[in-house]
């Protein structure tokens, strides 16, 4: 009984470990402090301090001037070894770019990065007229973008509530005058439509003024889920167009399937 205890502990640590390496990697090059990674995780503060002792010895994480918490060298070396969707950065920017040309308007391949979405290509349009837009290998937060939408409405529910919590942390500025309890409305709706259509197309669910589109990339990556995204301004998608957006998105979405 002591030994499957022990494996049992040994487990939760190791669970435990992972959850606040996570964290620690959405936080991306700012960091994180020792207070947020605690509420962040759902983990003791007692607990979290252990544990990044721990991590730090292993050069797992380190911790900067400011006390905030980073991903440490050694990580990021075991992290070159394995397999990422960049390698095919080339093919899956000509995705992107065939499916802009089709659209019209900016086109987004992401993946999941922890708690976050990392972006592998951006395309432009033709309609001249864009919103803000993402840069190729940006880290955003999950409710910050189209894509993140996707890929967090199949994380599981304590993990999207716990988002959606920290939403004033992480939800762009342009939401401090509109306020953070809308912000959280709006998230909910666009969960519950995607979950209910297997697709996002609607207006201001990250950002006051912009629409978009998500779907998934059936299957994605191992571990890693993908989505494609398409943003513009509101009069380049309204629900006229839905049926015809979504069908090229599907199209684009098998084409990435195969190369992934």
């Amino acid at each position: 009984m002591e030994i499957v205890k022990d494996e049992v502990n040994r487990s939760h640590v190791l669970t435990r470990a992972a959850t606040i390496l996570e964290t620690v990697a959405s936080a991306g090059s700012e960091g994180i402090r020792l207070l947020d990674l605690a509420e962040d995780t759902g983990i003791s503060r007692p607990t979290v301090h252990r544990i990044l002792g721990d991590l730090r010895a292993l050069g797992y994480v380190q911790q900067l001037e400011n006390k905030r918490y980073i991903l440490g060298v050694r990580l990021g070396l075991l992290g070159l070894a394995a397999p990422t969707p960049v390698q095919h950065a080339s093919e899956l920017q000509k995705i992107a770019q065939d499916l802009a040309d089709q659209l019209g308007d900016t086109v987004y391949i992401a993946m999941q990065y922890f708690d976050s979405v990392y972006y592998l290509a951006r395309a432009h349009g033709g309609f001249p007229v864009r919103m803000q837009t993402v840069e190729v290998g940006d880290v955003q937060p999950m409710s910050a973008t189209y894509s993140g939408i996707a890929i967090l409405s199949q994380l599981p529910r304590p993990q999207q509530e716990r988002m959606l919590d920290n939403l004033s942390r992480t939800e762009r500025s342009e939401w401090s005058e509109i306020g953070t309890e809308q912000h959280q409305t709006l998230m909910r709706k666009a969960l519950t439509q995607f979950l209910e259509d297997d697709f996002l197309y609607g207006d201001d669910y990250v950002l006051p003024g912009l629409s978009g589109a998500a779907i998934l990339v059936p299957e994605g990556t191992k571990n890693r889920l993908v989505a494609l995204s398409v943003s513009a301004i509101h009069s380049r998608l309204p629900d006229s167009r839905r049926d015809d957006v979504i069908r090229f998105m599907r199209a684009a979405a098998r084409k990435i399937q195969q190369v992934l």
